[in-house]
């Protein structure tokens, strides 16, 4: 179908442009909430959701847990263990440098995952867009950051571990989702998930004795707000249906593309540096994902 094809076309540019939004909204929740319970209370609004939406399409809702226990665990690892881990290391300190360098390596990870285990083609085109991409986000990176990647000190083991968790739960959970999750329930299928992403972000909040007392002002929530509807509901059905229509590993390159975006953000919102080593890695993220892009069309032909 024409429609659905040049939808499938423009679709992961309006993932990854509200996906980049997610981090600006963070930070004007962060220091209102812990990590793990802010995840907690927005997966339950979003699975709350979601529930009448599913009523209103007229999808069933989930009635036996076990058929959906694919999605369950894709659920942990996309939304409890990526953002819980991503969110925790930056409020603990580590600079944003950092941790955006050790979530960059992720299309590559999942690419590798991909090859070995779903049969996705691997070529040489797509492994240099690949390299490529990660080249371009290290200049975006380096050129906000500077060299040291805004690190001052040590960095805390504990918290590198973090990064690191986080990195590897959104690589095993975009394989995870494409190749066990049934994408013919998409609804119900993203519901379980935030059952289990919420079921999970309030046990790793008992495990690290976070507070449950939010700092609820005008601000927090209206980020609040947005990342339910924007990010919960916009964005991840989004990636879910882009996942279903796609490679894992081009799926995964678009992500090279959410830094940049943010740093483009960040200085027209905060008013943070955007010099031109950053446009010029920017570019060259670009010329990565449209590389890897071009390869995986080029394959199905």
């Amino acid at each position: 179908m024409p429609n659905q094809a040049l939808f499938l076309r423009v679709a992961p540019l309006i993932f990854v442009s509200l996906w980049s939004t997610g981090f600006i909204a963070a930070k004007y929740s962060m220091h209102n909430a812990d990590p793990f319970v802010f995840l907690c209370l927005r997966f339950s609004i979003t699975a709350l959701a979601l529930v009448p939406i599913l009523l209103f399409v007229g999808a069933a809702l989930p009635r036996r847990i076990w058929s959906f226990r694919h999605d369950m665990v894709t659920g942990v690892l996309m939304h409890c263990g990526y953002l819980g881990y991503l969110f925790w290391p930056i409020k603990n300190g580590v600079p944003s440098g950092i941790v955006a360098i050790i979530i960059g390596v992720q299309p590559i990870l999942t690419m590798a995952l991909a090859t070995l285990y779903i049969g996705e083609h691997l070529d040489l085109r797509k492994v240099a867009g690949l390299a490529i991409g990660f080249i371009g986000i290290g200049i975006v990176i380096i050129g906000k950051y500077g060299v040291n990647l805004g690190l001052s000190g040590g960095l805390d083991l504990l918290d590198l571990l973090m990064c690191l968790v986080s990195l590897l739960s959104m690589a095993v959970g975009v394989f995870y989702q494409k190749k066990f999750c049934d994408q013919s329930q998409l609804l119900p299928g993203t519901l379980m998930q935030y059952v289990a992403g919420s079921l999970a972000t309030a046990g790793f909040a008992l495990l690290y004795g976070e507070t449950w007392a939010i700092d609820w002002t005008p601000t927090f929530a209206i980020a609040l707000v947005w990342q339910v509807l924007g990010l919960s509901l916009g964005a991840v059905l989004l990636l879910m249906y882009i996942i279903r229509n796609g490679e894992a590993g081009r799926i995964s390159s678009m992500f090279y593309l959410v830094p940049p975006l943010v740093v483009v953000e960040a200085h027209f919102l905060f008013g943070e540096t955007l010099g031109l080593l950053s446009i010029g890695g920017m570019l060259i993220c670009v010329v990565g994902v449209l590389i890897v892009s071009r390869s995986a069309r080029k394959a199905k032909i």
